[in-house]
């Protein structure tokens, strides 16, 4: 089995057998060397998506988000899990990378409540989800800043949105989740003015644990956000290499600068972190230090990874005629909709993929960001 890594820092000594600290803490700290009873965050690694677990002793089981629609190792995870039911499940935003798989699981797993921001968005994906949510005897709700709720043990207080800009990054839904003494922020892909906005609104932010913003992106996770959460604990969830380059390196110097101890699931796999209401207890997939992901420079058409070596990308994608390994350097694509694209050709335009199964606006957008897809 793959050796787990346990992190550890004791409240009142710092130097315990096998655990230690290059520098001391901000503020002291209670990440503990012992597994703990009570309550669990566990972030799966879902590749370039975002799903995170919260479990509690009592039985309460809350999902936020249930990544990528071509990666469903999320319904992997939750039967091994031995997952039955959810009393709530968040979708922080209706990009593919967070509800891909949200259909199916509503199916399964019947969520008691059902959260989303209530941006219309066109995409086959999102429309599944409306269409299962529908179809479920689930609680629907758009929940707005300063909206509270109680699940078992947890404490939820919404931080944002306010009002929705019709931007899907920055309507994410956002919250603070309390457990006893601990708690835990998630801010889906909501970006600097979001954070803004939850730094100016008078919300108490301190929390012992931080899901990083948009996969560890520079467009998120601000000094001054950083600064008002003061997080003993940061993770990101990302695929090793990414073309979108997360975690960003200014994220991980920032984060360094505080002293925030950072696991990101690119390298250190599937993350638990354990509390009994007064610690936390931190246990790894596999053992892995968070480098800058891969950076696309359009200068060059380099690609750098996060172990600093570089290898030329193609200066540009034709969608009619390149190889399913060639359509998979496209934010958002993987094996099974690069076939998908394959099967469709010809087209005239980067547009005409919306007409696949399983590609939105999102998707079409981000692609014509990055700016290698063509057509001639």
């Amino acid at each position: 089995m793959t050796k787990k890594l346990v992190i550890c820092i004791s409240l009142i000594a710092i130097f315990l057998s096998g655990c230690s600290l290059s520098e001391p803490s901000t503020k002291p700290s209670n990440i503990t060397e012992k597994t703990l009873n009570g309550a669990s965050f566990t972030f799966f690694d879902v590749g370039q998506g975002d799903s995170t677990l919260i479990q509690a002793e009592d039985g309460t089981t809350i999902l936020i988000d249930t990544g990528r629609q071509d990666d469903d190792r999320i319904l992997t995870y939750l039967k091994e899990a031995n997952i039955k039911k959810l009393d709530l499940l968040l979708l922080t935003h209706p990009h593919a990378d967070h509800i891909g798989n949200a259909d199916k699981i509503i199916a399964t797993y019947k969520p008691k409540e059902i959260w989303m921001d209530g941006l219309t968005f066109s995409s086959s994906i999102y429309e599944k989800v409306i269409d299962a949510a529908l179809a479920s005897n689930a609680k629907y709700k758009e929940p707005r800043r300063g909206d509270k709720a109680t699940f078992g043990p947890f404490d939820i207080e919404v931080l944002s949105p306010d009002k929705l800009q019709n931007d899907a990054n920055n309507d994410s839904i956002a919250v603070k989740m309390t457990y006893k003494d601990i708690s835990a922020i998630f801010t889906g892909d909501a970006e600097k003015g979001r954070e803004r906005e939850m730094a100016d609104s008078g919300a108490n932010l301190e929390a012992d644990i931080l899901d990083l913003g948009h996969h560890g992106s520079s467009t998120s996770n601000q000094p001054f956000f950083l600064d008002k959460v003061k997080p003993q604990v940061a993770v990101y969830s990302a695929e090793m290499a990414n073309s979108y380059g997360h975690p960003h390196v200014e994220v991980l110097e920032w984060l360094k600068e505080r002293d925030i101890k950072t696991y990101g699931t690119d390298v250190n796999g599937t993350i638990t972190i354990e509390t009994d209401g007064k610690k936390i207890h931190v246990q790894t997939e596999k053992e892995g230090t968070p480098k800058p992901g891969s950076s696309y420079n359009k200068e060059n058409n380099t690609q750098k990874t996060e172990d600093a070596t570089s290898e030329e990308l193609p200066e540009s994608i034709n969608l009619n005629s390149a190889s399913s390994e060639e359509l998979q350097l496209l934010p958002l694509i993987g094996p099974a909709l690069a076939e998908k694209i394959i099967a469709e050709r010809p087209y005239q335009s980067i547009d005409e993929l919306k007409k696949i199964n399983g590609i939105g606006d999102g998707i079409v957008r981000q692609i014509k960001e990055q700016g290698l897809a063509v057509t001639k």
